[in-house]
């Protein structure tokens, strides 16, 4: 009989071994006495890099040991491509997105997130068909259509460019976006 963990197990049970070594070093620490020399901010910033890079590979490799069980988990495949995406590891996320994309049903999240990516390697035109993508899973997500609009202003096409933004605003959306969207107009206006 195989012993199969879900995902939210592995998850619990790394954490449980990260809080032990922490509460284990302090242990050690008070047990020798020796007082931790009072250290620079840069010291203090260069620890929590390093801490927050450990704790962004044990992520990592707590999902990676999930999909060698399951390599069709859509769950896994999400989080462990939003996490190469958070931490700008965007040539490793591509791949992953791309697989959570063929082994389940299109989401906007994945297609949006892969649209971004593409979008921050400069490569317009996946972007671009990611972005539609998205849109044709929700036509009313606005913010992959925000994203489109951007890329022709990029490619410098300011009139299909101001064409999206206008059909934005008709949709009503935030006001975080009606603001974003205003200033590329702007952009575009005092070109």
């Amino acid at each position: 009989m195989v012993d199969v963990r879900s995902t939210k197990e592995v998850v619990v049970i790394a954490f449980f071994w990260m809080v032990t070594a922490v509460m284990v070093l302090f242990a050690l620490v008070n047990i020798s006495g020796n007082k931790i020399p009072e250290s620079s901010p840069q010291d203090t910033a260069m620890v929590s890099q390093q801490s927050q890079k450990m704790v962004i590979e044990e992520k990592i490799a707590t999902y990676k040991s999930i999909l060698a069980n399951n390599p069709t988990s859509i769950r896994a495949l999400v989080e462990l491509g939003d996490i190469y995406f958070d931490s700008g590891r965007y040539k490793e996320a591509i791949p992953i997105f791309l697989k959570a994309s063929a082994v389940g049903a299109a989401t906007v999240h994945v297609e949006n997130d892969l649209g971004l990516l593409y979008l921050n390697i400069n490569e317009y035109d996946l972007a671009i068909e990611r972005f539609q993508n998205a849109l044709d899973v929700d036509p009313s997500h606005v913010d992959s259509l925000f994203y489109i609009g951007v890329i022709h202003q990029y490619n410098g096409d300011a009139e299909m460019a101001e064409k999206v933004f206008e059909k934005i605003l008709a949709a009503n959306p935030s006001p975080q976006l009606v603001q974003k969207v205003n200033e590329q107009l702007e952009g575009i206006k005092n070109r």
